[in-house]
């Protein structure tokens, strides 16, 4: 999932549980780079650490702001401000994994599991839309 902040999720995917999230970031960024008009930073954690992904945040005009691995021989520099922003995102994963079914995952179907997420991230953002109108 890319997301902008705690309750806006921009594009959304789903993939066997054993299977890697970094070969995935390539085309998650080109459907967020659609859905946006401009991709300012991409911040990831140190599974995404790797030159294939820098590239793919690099071909969207993204800045990459991912801490390095522990074994990388020459590491990039973190922008540590804006990492620390990463736990907004990580704020929208908890309250999506708040709804029942979606943390389970009750449904065997991609599809229909793809569906309850969109309704789940629809509700959390109707929350937090109706948060902002009655404050």
């Amino acid at each position: 999932m890319t997301a902008a902040d705690e309750s806006t999720a921009i594009a959304v995917d789903v993939k066997p549980g054993q299977a890697h999230d970094a070969p995935r970031l390539k085309p998650m960024l080109k459907r967020t780079a659609a859905r946006l008009d401009e991709v300012d930073q991409v911040v990831g954690d140190k599974a995404f650490d790797g030159a294939a992904q820098r590239r793919a945040c690099a071909a969207i005009g993204a800045a990459a702001v991912i801490p390095a691995k522990s074994n990388r021989v020459d590491p990039e520099p973190l922008d540590k401000a804006a990492y620390r922003e990463r736990n907004r995102v990580e704020r929208l994963f908890a309250k999506l994994k708040e709804f029942r079914r979606v943390a389970t995952r009750y449904e065997k179907l991609r599809e229909t599991f793809l569906g309850m997420i969109h309704l789940a991230l629809g509700f959390i953002r109707l929350r937090a839309k109706t948060n902002v109108n009655t404050a």
